[in-house]
């Protein structure tokens, strides 16, 4: 199973245990993977598990960069859910990339 078919199984799951916040993050997660796609060859783009763990990447470092600045803002309440939402993301890293 591809990391892609992964995070499609997980959700619909998410859909069916009405797990909104890991829905979310799917969801945002998914658009992501197919904007990388179309940038990549088109609407029939595919990405492999290496470009799929780079958008991955990506989308924590933006993560962590809002945390960042939502801490310096004062708004600890939206630092705590990007926090929530890497520790989902993470979930589909690679051990070594996690963290």
């Amino acid at each position: 199973m591809t990391l892609t078919q992964r995070i499609d199984a997980d959700l619909k799951d998410a859909m069916h245990a009405r797990d909104a916040a890991k829905l979310g993050v799917l969801r945002m997660l998914k658009s992501a993977l197919r904007y990388a796609a179309i940038e990549k060859g088109g609407a029939e783009g595919e990405l492999d598990d290496a470009e799929t763990t780079q958008v991955l990447r990506k989308q924590v470092k933006q993560r962590q960069d809002s945390i960042e600045s939502f801490e310096r803002g004062g708004r600890a309440e939206l630092a705590e859910k990007e926090k929530s939402e890497i520790s989902i993301l993470n979930g589909y890293l690679p051990a070594a990339l996690s963290g």
